[in-house]
């Protein structure tokens, strides 16, 4: 059985994979694909349910084979990209942004703090409504570099639709512009303009 492995790869790309082997394969063929990201596999299923494609789902060790067995139709001729946003059942966007100002949360013990903050991170996805924007100043850039314990969580964030507005000033001060992957770089007044106008702030 033919296997397109995809493991590694950010949406667009598993999503193209699979739509290229199933309009390269012919009705009743089957074949799998790998990935070990769970945001890919949600995107991936979404698109061979509209695409009315029976596919099969089994996960090992963090990685997961979807077996797809092509139908009779032709393949929905759409972006890859549409699929990029998680379906996400209690997702809606709320009037309020989240600014993180140190990679630490709370007084006290430096240890405890890095573990609340982390856990406070993990969080954000599972809440009813989902911050607008994100704000990182100072210290808070911090947790947005590739090195940091958070940044999977993060870049997780981002790709549910949050915002994520990084302090250009601030990075450049901690030498962290090749660690930053996520969000955008800005300046005061732009952190200022988006604290402005949201209607609740929320720092942690």
């Amino acid at each position: 059985m033919r296997i397109i492995d995809t493991q590694g790869q950010q949406c667009p790309a598993p999503i193209i994979a699979t739509k290229r082997a199933l309009k390269e394969s012919a009705a009743g063929d089957s074949f799998e694909v790998l990935t070990d990201n769970k945001t890919a596999l949600d995107n991936i299923s979404r698109f061979l349910k509209d695409n009315k494609t029976a596919y099969s789902v089994m996960e090992n060790s963090g990685v997961w084979t979807i077996t797809v067995t092509k139908g009779n139709k032709d393949v929905i001729l759409t972006n890859a990209e549409v699929y990029c946003t998680p379906e996400i059942p209690h997702f809606s966007k709320g009037d309020f942004i989240i600014v993180f100002n140190s990679d630490k949360m709370g007084e006290g013990d430096e240890e405890l703090g890095r573990l609340l903050i982390s856990n406070f991170i993990k969080a954000i996805k599972d809440l009813d409504k989902l911050p607008d924007k994100i704000i990182f100043y100072n210290n808070g850039v911090k947790l947005g570099s590739i090195d940091s314990p958070v940044y999977e969580n993060l870049k997780e964030l981002g790709s549910m639709g949050v915002g994520m507005l990084f302090c250009a000033t601030c990075t450049k001060y901690y030498s962290l512009e090749e660690k930053i992957k996520i969000g955008t770089l800005g300046n005061m007044f732009e952190i200022a303009q988006v604290m402005a106008s949201a209607g609740n702030i929320i720092k942690p």
